[in-house]
């Protein structure tokens, strides 16, 4: 039985793909799905030629409490 390749594209190439809350669900959202499927490989990938993913979006993160 040959598995079949998954493909998730981060589509925030302006912040460099930097995750936020909702790109998090969504990411997760797929992650799940491919879970489920007969997906043997995830391949996340970022648009823009800058960056993958420059990581948490601090712009987001500047006004939540982590207490």
């Amino acid at each position: 039985m040959e598995k079949k390749v998954g493909v998730i594209l981060l589509n925030r190439p302006s912040a460099l793909n930097a995750l936020k809350d909702d790109l998090m669900e969504e990411l997760n959202d797929c992650l799940e799905k491919y879970d489920k499927s007969d997906v043997g490989c995830i391949i996340i990938s970022g648009e823009g030629k800058k960056a993958f993913a420059a990581g948490a979006d601090i712009k987001e993160m500047k006004d939540k409490d982590f207490n």
